[in-house]
C-alpha cells in the first residue's frame, strides 16, 4: 500500500517562552488542495496557558493571521492537551506556519507540533 501522506516538524518539543515563537514554514506547493493539518502536543508545566496561532504568507517573510468568518484561527489551551487542527484550504497562498506563546511561568512547559498533508496529485 502506498503512503501518500507527508509530515514536517513545525516545532520540536521545547520549553515555551512568554514571547510568540513561530514554527518552521511549510511550502503549500507540495500540499494537495493547499490543505494542511497540525498535530499538537502541549504539556502545561507551570504555565497558565498556551496560545496557538496560524498564519499564511505569500513571500515566506510576512505572515498574515488565518481568518475564518471574521475570527482569527487561534486557540488558548489551559491544560495539557493533544490537538489536531484542520486548516481550511489556503489556495492562493504559498506558505503556512503555526506559532505558540506561553503565559505565566514557563518551567517544564513543553509544546511541539507537526504539519501533516496529503501529497499534491494523490487524490
Amino acid at each position: 500500500m502506498l503512503d501518500y501522506t507527508k509530515a514536517q516538524n513545525g516545532r520540536t518539543s521545547a520549553v515555551l517562552t512568554t514571547g510568540e515563537v513561530a514554527g518552521t514554514a511549510l511550502s503549500l506547493a507540495q500540499c494537495a488542495d493547499y490543505r494542511v493539518t497540525v498535530d499538537l502536543s502541549f504539556t502545561i508545566g507551570s504555565l497558565t496557558n498556551v496560545i496557538v496561532r496560524f498564519y499564511a504568507s505569500m513571500d515566506g517573510t510576512t505572515y498574515d493571521p488565518i481568518n475564518i468568518n471574521g475570527t482569527n484561527m487561534t486557540e488558548t489551551l489551559t491544560a495539557s492537551s493533544e490537538r489536531c487542527y484542520v486548516v481550511p484550504s489556503l489556495a492562493g497562498w504559498k506558505f503556512f506556519r503555526a506559532s505558540a506563546q506561553g503565559t505565566g511561568t514557563v518551567t517544564n512547559s513543553l509544546c511541539e507540533y507537526k504539519y501533516r498533508w496529503a501529497k499534491r496529485g494523490t487524490y
